[in-house]
C-alpha cells in the first residue's frame, strides 16, 4: 500500500485539514466497514453469529497483530478495553506497601491517578518530577529513580509536548534499583517502531483510538513474562483462566500467559476493528509512517521557527507532536478562526498552547495551508 494513495480511505480530509490525531485519530473507511459489518452480524444473530470459535478468533487475532506491532510474543499480550484499565489492573495487582512511584507533573492524568489512589491505601509514596517550561529534565527524572523506587510510570511520548523518552535507558536505570517500568504508549504506537523486548520494559500499553486509527473501546498491553508469572491479578473473571470454557466456579486456574489479566466480556466489534486497523497500518509499514510523519513535523517546525510571535515548546527528541505558545495572542482565539476557513483546520489546545499532530493521512500541502493561514491571522489580530 502506497502511503501517498490512502486519501480514499479518509474522505473527511478533503473537507477538513485534520491535524489533531494526538486527540483522536481518523479511522480508515475500509476498517469502519469491516467493523460495522461485524457488529451488525453479531447483534442480529446471537450465538449463531458469535460462537466460541469466532469469540476466540477476535481476541487471538488481535493478540497476534498486537505482538507484531510491539515486537514480542503473542502470549505476552493482554487484550483490554482501555489504557486506563490496564494501568489500574497492573497497579492494584502489585504489592506496593512501601517505597515510591516515580512519574511526572505533566503526565496525562490516567497515568498517575491509579498510583495516587493506591497510595491512600498502601504506604506508597508518589514522586512527580517537575517540568520546566513543559518539559521533563532527564537528569531530574533519572535522579528520582533510586533504591526506594518500586515503579516508574511514564508515557513513551508525552501528550502535551511530544517529548519522547529513551525507554531502553530508562528501563536499565529502573531495573538497576529493582523497580519495574510501566509505559503508556498511546501517543507513540501507530507511527513509532516498537521493540518492547529489546527495550526491556515491563509493561507497554497501546490504546486504539489515536495513532493506531481504530475504534474506541480497546487496548492491548505487553506484560513481561516475569511479571505475569509472579503477579496475581486483583481483578479476575472468566477470561482469567487457562480454559475459559470450563466454567468451574469453585477455583481459579489462572492462564499461564498475559491473558490472566483479562477478566470480562467486552465490545467484540471494537476489538475486531482494532485488529483490522493494525493490519491496515502494517500494509503501509510503521517505519514508512514514522519517516513520513517526521518529514511533516520537520516541515512544520521549519515554518514555525520563522514566526516571531511563536515560542516552540516541543523538544528535539519528540514524537509526531508539535506544541508551541503565542507570545501575545490567545491560542483558543486563533483556533476558532482556523475552524471558520473554507477548508477548516482542526487542531488541539492544551494548557493554553497550540498542539499540532499530523499523521500519515496528512500532506505537506496541509502543513502549508495551516502555516499560511496562521500567519495571516496573526497579522490581523
Amino acid at each position: 500500500m502506497n502511503i501517498k494513495n490512502i486519501s480514499k480511505d479518509f474522505d473527511i480530509i478533503e473537507e477538513i485539514n485534520y491535524l489533531s490525531t494526538a486527540s483522536i485519530g481518523l479511522v480508515p473507511i475500509s476498517v469502519i466497514e469491516k467493523a460495522k459489518n461485524f457488529f451488525v452480524e453479531l447483534t442480529k444473530g446471537g450465538t449463531i453469529t458469535l460462537d466460541e470459535e469466532k469469540e476466540v478468533m477476535v481476541y487471538e487475532g488481535l493478540r497476534e497483530e498486537g505482538a507484531k506491532l510491539l515486537d514480542c510474543r503473542s502470549e505476552d499480550i493482554g487484550v483490554f478495553n482501555s489504557v486506563t484499565e490496564v494501568l489500574n489492573v497492573i497497579a492494584w495487582s502489585l504489592d506496593l506497601q512501601e517505597g515510591k512511584l516515580v512519574s511526572t507533573t505533566i503526565e496525562f492524568p490516567s497515568v498517575t491517578y491509579p498510583w495516587i489512589r493506591l497510595s491512600r491505601k498502601e504506604g506508597l509514596n508518589i514522586e512527580l518530577v517537575k517540568s520546566q517550561n513543559g518539559l521533563i529534565p532527564l537528569d531530574d527524572l533519572y535522579e528520582a529513580i533510586n533504591e526506594h523506587t518500586k515503579v516508574v510510570a511514564l508515557s513513551h511520548v508525552e501528550f502535551l509536548t511530544g517529548q519522547k523518552f529513551d525507554l531502553k535507558k530508562l528501563a536499565k536505570i529502573t531495573h538497576d534499583v529493582g523497580a519495574i517500568l510501566v509505559i503508556d504508549g498511546i501517543q507513540a504506537a501507530g507511527y513509532e517502531p516498537l521493540d518492547v523486548t529489546k527495550w526491556d520494559v515491563d509493561v507497554y500499553i497501546a490504546g486504539s483510538y489515536k495513532w493506531l486509527c481504530a475504534p474506541f473501546g480497546t487496548a492491548i498491553a505487553y506484560i513481561s513474562k516475569d511479571l505475569y508469572t509472579n503477579l496475581e491479578p486483583s481483578f479476575v473473571g472468566w477470561r482469567s483462566t487457562e480454559d475459559i470454557w470450563d466454567f468451574d466456579a469453585t477455583k481459579i486456574p489462572y492462564a499461564k500467559t498475559a491473558r490472566k489479566f483479562e477478566y470480562s466480556t467486552s465490545a467484540y466489534g471494537a476489538k475486531y476493528g482494532f485488529m483490522q486497523s493494525i493490519e491496515y497500518l502494517h500494509k503501509i509499514g510503521i517505519k514508512n509512517i514514522h519517516d513520513y510523519n517526521k518529514k511533516l513535523v520537520n516541515l512544520l517546525l521549519q515554518e514555525l521557527t520563522q514566526i516571531p510571535e511563536i515560542e516552540i515548546i516541543s523538544p528535539s527528541s519528540r514524537g509526531s507532536i508539535v506544541t508551541f505558545k503565542f507570545k501575545q495572542a490567545k491560542a483558543v482565539n486563533i483556533r476558532d478562526k482556523l475552524r471558520e476557513l473554507q477548508r477548516p483546520i482542526e487542531l488541539t489546545i492544551r494548557q493554553g498552547m497550540m498542539r499540532i499532530s499530523p499523521h500519515f493521512y496528512n500532506t505537506e500541502a496541509d502543513i502549508q495551508q495551516y502555516v499560511q493561514n496562521l500567519k495571516q491571522i496573526l497579522k490581523e489580530i
